[in-house]
């Protein structure tokens, strides 16, 4: 498949910025021919970008770190809850399909890969999105591919709204809603949910670092449930710990680590040897 087939991208800010390492990584280590885009409000820290610059010299240069300025009239906070799912058109010229995820997940190479799975789900729900609506809710979740042409097609002019007049994006968040209801009412305005709940796929295509955020408690009940819950699809555990510790053993994560220590990390290598 052609290197400009998908990007891989997100939005970064605050304390996040040392898992873009990490995930820049893991998606360029398990799939060397798709691309990660990287927006980043404010500037990485120098191991951060001597990491990154490792990546590019011993793995893969197809990796481009976009450090943005805030917007105005609008709270980092809130911006950085929706500016992800208002990255505009323009940024992916070129680019078939693109991948919003978090930041803070190590993705592994699976059986299914991340593109075909995504793809295959976009035409059984008839939309030019792959995502899912958490139940009872009107939310979607914050891993959204999309089929660049088709979904920008209806969709762009809305992000411009948006990015023109950041004021709107601050009155939006002043009910309290949270990042995946605003995906939702975005979607709902110019596409709409199709057969989305007829055809339930939502795979973290690896392991999300965040459970660990306070601790190893939710380690084994997000591992061992992963395979059969819905809204977390995970690898079975044999295979998924199978992948994370060939990471753990290349010397390039290692480097990695020693440039830019992070617990979750550490506490993800300590587990995966005790279960």
């Amino acid at each position: 498949m052609s290197s400009k087939q998908l990007c891989v991208t997100t939005y970064v800010y605050g304390n996040y910025k040392k898992f873009i390492p990490y995930y820049v990584y893991s998606i360029l280590k398990s799939y060397p021919h798709y691309f990660v885009k990287i927006f980043v409000n404010g500037q990485l820290s120098t191991n951060e970008h001597a990491s990154l610059e490792r990546i590019k010299q011993q793995l893969s240069k197809n990796v481009e770190i976009k450090e943005t300025k805030l917007l105005k009239r609008v709270s980092l906070a809130n911006e950085g809850k929706a500016r992800r799912f208002l990255l505009p058109a323009s940024e992916f010229a070129g680019f078939d399909y693109v991948y919003i995820g978090d930041v803070d997940f190590l993705i592994i190479k699976e059986d299914t890969p991340l593109l075909e799975g995504h793809i295959e789900h976009c035409q059984k729900i008839g939309l030019p999105y792959s995502n899912q609506i958490r139940p009872q809710s009107k939310r979607l979740t914050g891993l959204h591919f999309i089929k660049t042409k088709e979904y920008y097609k209806k969709m762009d002019s809305l992000i411009a709204y948006y990015l023109e007049r950041p004021e709107k994006i601050e009155e939006a968040f002043r009910t309290g809603i949270r990042d995946e209801e605003f995906l939702y009412n975005l979607v709902a305005k110019r596409i709409g949910f199709g057969d989305i709940d007829k055809h339930h796929y939502r795979p973290h295509h690896g392991f999300h670092l965040g459970i660990l955020r306070n601790g190893p408690d939710h380690f084994k009940n997000y591992v061992e449930q992963g395979h059969t819950n819905p809204y977390h699809q995970l690898p079975p555990y044999r295979s998924l710990k199978k992948s994370l510790l060939a990471f753990y053993q290349d010397r390039l994560f290692t480097e990695i680590k020693n440039l830019v220590p992070t617990k979750e990390i550490h506490l993800l290598g300590q587990l995966l040897k005790q279960h």
